[in-house]
């Protein structure tokens, strides 16, 4: 009696499944004729088109498209009414590089990777100098350097890293240019080989506090490189 009602279930619902299944291949096989793109607020809506003219498949669209320098992340989707829905992870400028004679070369996300600059959008990054190599959005710069630089600045709070206004990386280390609310100059800062994130944390702190030079002072340099320590330099105004 059991046996006669499962195969009794099996012929109601086996057809059922087949048709469903059949009906949602038939509906992902279905190709895409519409194509719409969200998430590009700093990326050229053209070079995306350009890049995917003519592609109506959800994995060539993201392998295409992975390929832009602006572009972090893809997923796209074809849906059963013909729609590709692309959605875009754009990348977010943190440095701009300068070349050996100070002329705009590219962008530095936090991941190290260059992008382009672009000419619809200026981004209000501080600027860096001694990054050297050829242009390459592909792959990431190596140097470790860079890579702590860039990821350094995207852990600090914005209060920070909107007072910095250039840095430059060289053999004795990493040498920046503030400027501090309230001073009319800006100030060198010199970070050392580590620990960069503690110490401008630190300056930040002993700044607030309110002990700088007064007067007819002005500070001209601030030396992070001793641990533990922040000496400054004051020369008159």
């Amino acid at each position: 009696m059991r046996r006669k009602r499962l195969i009794i279930l099996l012929i109601t619902i086996l057809p059922i499944c087949i048709a469903g299944g059949v009906g949602w291949y038939y509906l992902l096989q279905r190709p895409c004729n519409k194509i719409e793109i969200i998430g590009t607020e700093y990326v050229d809506p053209e070079s995306v088109h350009k890049l995917i003219e003519a592609v109506f498949s959800a994995p060539l669209a993201v392998d295409r498209l992975q390929r832009h320098p602006w572009i972090r992340g893809v997923r796209a989707v074809c849906y059963p009414t013909g729609t590709l829905q692309i959605k875009i992870q754009e990348r977010l400028p943190r440095l701009l590089v300068l070349t050996s004679k100070g002329d705009p070369a590219y962008y530095l996300d936090e991941f190290s990777y260059m992008m382009p600059i672009s000419s619809d959008v200026i981004f209000d990054v501080p600027l860096v100098r001694g990054i050297t190599g050829s242009y390459n959005p592909l792959l990431p710069i190596r140097d470790s350097k860079v890579q702590n630089l860039t990821t350094l600045l995207s852990r600090l709070p914005a209060e920070i890293t909107s007072l910095i206004s250039e840095i430059e990386l060289t053999e004795n280390g990493a040498k920046t240019v503030m400027r501090f609310t309230g001073l009319t100059q800006t100030t060198v800062v010199l970070l050392g080989h580590e620990d960069w994130e503690k110490r401008l944390l630190r300056l930040y702190a002993f700044w607030n506090q309110g002990d700088w030079p007064l007067g007819d002072q002005a500070v001209a340099l601030i030396d992070l490189r001793f641990r533990g320590q922040i000496i400054t330099r004051e020369i008159p105004i």
